[in-house]
């Protein structure tokens, strides 16, 4: 399939909902792929931020490949893109499930991963944890960030950080549940919450640190976050990596403010969840303003989104609960 020719650039971002079992299982692959396959395909992409990716066990060996990614880009131009992915915190090699994978038509000059803070994180002593947790202990990420350098053909790069944060739900306390899905009472589940919402703040606020970097050493960085930020543009997390002057206070830091590409359309076309029927913009792209001055479209490919909650069971195995979201810049 050749490539498709335009004018404009086109950075898309999609929660392909754990895609992938543990083993490479090709006959079960079919009915999500003929699902997600043209979902790619209408994105058009140059550059596709994808989340949820899961790697798959070789036989007789512990090294994993994206083999089921793979399958699902055969056949397309992202077939030939370059491929970046996270990967474990303690080996080079992808995590069972949920990586980050970026595509990109063009090439990756730079990448990293960050799987810890780079400032100090909170520390926390658990008083409802079974048994007793003795000291503080440091709040660490659930997920990296992927941070990539991509060559434009332009005299600066493209900044690009790709986000899958912590969903709003309790983070673990030893011995607090008595089941998967069941805490053991009230204390121990609030406690949970506090300390998920400690950990949802803090890595916006260390990836806000890293993009202030950037500006601090270029005046007007090309920068781009993308992914499933598991928030809405009221969430601290957003307002943590917008850094809008009406939150600053100051007028001259309006230069370091990003922009939430999304927050230019209506409601109804921006969501990209449904959970119970409400719809909600979990997934985003936000721009830094030399980028932000080159948008020329954003959209939502919402059209056929199921609920996640009142289809559970049934939707998830044809596609994604999450919607794509595709911005166009012109450079």
């Amino acid at each position: 399939m050749a490539l498709w020719k335009k004018p404009l650039i086109r950075l898309a971002t999609f929660n392909i909902e754990s895609f992938g079992d543990d083993k490479f299982r090709p006959e079960r692959l079919e009915q999500r792929i003929a699902a997600l396959r043209p979902k790619l395909l209408d994105l058009e992409a140059d550059i596709l931020c994808l989340q949820e990716v899961n790697a798959q066990r070789l036989p007789g060996t512990s090294e994993r490949k994206f083999l089921a990614l793979d399958a699902l880009l055969a056949g397309t131009p992202y077939e030939t893109f370059h491929a970046t992915a996270t990967t474990r915190f303690d080996a080079p090699s992808p995590g069972d499930r949920h990586n980050l994978v970026v595509v990109s038509r063009f090439a990756v000059l730079d990448s990293k991963i960050h799987h810890e803070a780079a400032m100090h994180v909170p520390l926390w002593q658990p008083d409802h944890a079974s048994p007793a947790v003795e000291a503080p202990v440091p709040l660490g990420f659930d997920r990296p960030v992927l941070e990539l350098q991509l060559d434009l053909g332009l005299e600066q790069p493209l900044h690009l950080f790709v986000v899958h944060l912590r969903a709003p739900i309790a983070a673990p306390i030893p011995g607090g549940k008595t089941a998967p899905k069941v805490w053991k009472n009230v204390p121990v589940w609030a406690e949970g919450y506090f300390l998920a919402s400690m950990k949802r703040a803090a890595q916006p606020l260390d990836l806000r640190v890293k993009i202030d970097a950037l500006f601090d050493h270029h005046p007007e960085p090309l920068i781009a976050v993308a992914g499933d930020f598991n928030a809405t543009e009221d969430s601290t997390a957003l307002r943590l990596l917008l850094a809008d002057p009406d939150d600053t206070g100051n007028p001259d830091l309006a230069s370091r403010q990003l922009h939430q590409l999304d927050a230019a359309l209506p409601p109804e076309l921006r969501r990209t969840v449904i959970h119970k029927g409400r719809g909600q913009a979990l997934d985003h792209i936000l721009a830094s303003p030399a980028l932000f001055a080159r948008v020329r479209d954003i959209d939502v490919f919402n059209d056929d989104l199921a609920d996640e909650v009142l289809d559970e069971g049934t939707s998830a195995e044809d596609g994604s609960f999450h919607a794509p979201v595709r911005a166009s810049f012109e450079f």
